[in-house]
């Protein structure tokens, strides 16, 4: 989606743009006294990079981890419940959260993406898709992600970046099982997560609750009534 207001700005929901070419279009908007924005390109209508641009301008993000694939969350919870893994893609596909090819989600891709805009946009990170270590859901049957939830350690496709020592940014996409007291251990369905630890704040965490049609059709709008009001 794209737009403008008062010729100031240019928003976008699709990920690609700000993967690929976030410096070169940040650049060309500034240099045209315009705005790239693209809150939806990760968790729809959370809040994510207005947060860091808006309200911590002066934070210096160290890590993030979180839950970014809605697809993949419902289709853990649906073999949770004693679906195969065959049959919860199905009724993710039949609820229209899945794609006729579910491929980007369950083997992780789409996470990636995301992990990439995120690190891209708030760590300074460059990162590419294929720089993200990537593992999917497939290796996943009922009865391992039952076992895993009898003894409370859910599998989630945890996506995480984090800035070492040396200043590297490393990202990794991968199913792991989670502790009970974890943020992402009760996260379930089509719902999202994130925790940021940064400089100052040791750790911030934003959900998103069964986003729909509407939630995510909010972050171009919110996008757009940003460079109204600021244009103003």
């Amino acid at each position: 989606m794209r737009s403008q207001a008062r010729d100031t700005v240019c928003v976008t929901g699709y990920k690609g743009p700000v993967v690929h070419a976030y410096r070169e279009l940040r650049d060309l908007a500034t240099a045209k006294g315009k705005r790239f924005l693209f809150e939806a390109a990760v968790m729809g209508g959370a809040p994510i990079f207005s947060l860091f641009r808006e309200a911590l301008p002066a934070a210096n993000l160290k890590r993030f981890r979180g839950i970014l694939n809605s697809t993949t969350n419902l289709i853990l919870t649906e073999m949770e419940a004693g679906l195969s893994f065959e049959q919860a893609v199905k009724k993710a596909q039949d609820l229209g959260i899945a794609e006729t090819d579910p491929s980007a989600d369950v083997d992780g891709w789409d996470a990636a993406v995301k992990v990439s805009a995120l690190a891209t946009v708030l760590m300074d990170a460059p990162l590419k898709p294929q720089d993200v270590q990537r593992e999917g859901i497939r290796g996943l049957t009922q009865e391992m992600v039952q076992a895993a939830r009898r003894v409370g350690r859910p599998f989630k496709l945890v996506c995480q970046a984090a800035r070492g020592d040396d200043g590297r940014v490393a990202a990794s996409v991968r199913p792991e099982q989670v502790p009970s007291g974890d943020p992402l251990a009760p996260v379930n369905g089509a719902s999202s997560i994130i925790t940021f630890e940064m400089d100052t704040i040791y750790g911030l965490t934003l959900g998103e609750q069964n986003p729909d049609a509407i939630t995510t059709a909010y972050g171009p709008l919110a996008d757009f009534v940003a460079a109204v009001r600021d244009s103003a």
